[in-house]
């Protein structure tokens, strides 16, 4: 059964909307709140001076994501059950993929000035001066040494490396709450498509 654009946006009005949510919470507490929590350095990743355009991205994908799902669902006869473990299996293994990379890319630099722990993404090839100047030294060394800011990230790693990283660190990221979405709004389709209309949607009889 076919559900009306106004028909499926109104199932997010419930229970379902409160879990749709879920995924926009973690670009915006990071870009307004992110010293809130220590918790909150975790849920996007650092990507330098751009987070401001990829946490944009991100929510504008996920916008679309209940519209594509809508129009998904509207050009299929029924939802196949084997969509939301797809989808489900996507997310998962988005999240590892993130984690693989955290682990080899982002640092945490304690600044004792201000008592915060900085998270910063890293790239995978030190440049020549980061080469001479810091021989044998660990990425928290140099990072401590130089400092966690954003011009000596790009003095010390090779700026293709660090572009490569931060894409790949964005995409799963955005991938991750993507597929998650894209599950509850399956479900809110299929609820809508379930529920009996009311008077009003109704089509109307014709005219005698």
């Amino acid at each position: 059964m076919k559900v009306a654009v106004r028909q499926y946006y109104l199932g997010f009005v419930s229970l379902y909307g409160i879990v749709a949510g879920i995924p926009f919470v973690p670009p915006l507490l990071h870009v307004f709140m992110p010293d809130s929590t220590a918790f909150a350095e975790y849920l996007y990743p650092p990507l330098g001076d751009i987070e401001w355009i990829a946490v944009a991205a991100t929510i504008g994908i996920l916008m679309s994501t209940t519209f594509v799902v809508f129009v998904s669902c509207q050009s299929a006869r029924r939802i196949h059950p084997v969509v939301p473990a797809i989808l489900t299996a996507g997310s998962f293994l988005s999240v590892c993929a993130l984690i693989a990379l955290y682990v080899p890319f982002v640092r945490h630099i304690p600044v004792h000035s201000v008592n915060l722990d900085v998270p910063v993404s890293i790239g995978y090839q030190r440049t020549a001066v980061a080469v001479q100047a810091y021989p044998q030294w660990s990425d928290w060394a140099m990072l401590q040494d130089a400092g966690p800011r954003e011009e000596q990230i790009q003095k010390l790693w090779t700026q293709h490396s660090i572009c490569v990283v931060r894409e790949f660190l964005w995409l799963f990221h955005t991938l991750t709450l993507g597929c998650f979405l894209s599950v509850v709004s399956l479900a809110v389709y299929q609820h809508a498509a379930e529920e009996p209309l009311s008077e009003s949607e109704l089509p109307k009889p014709a005219a005698q």
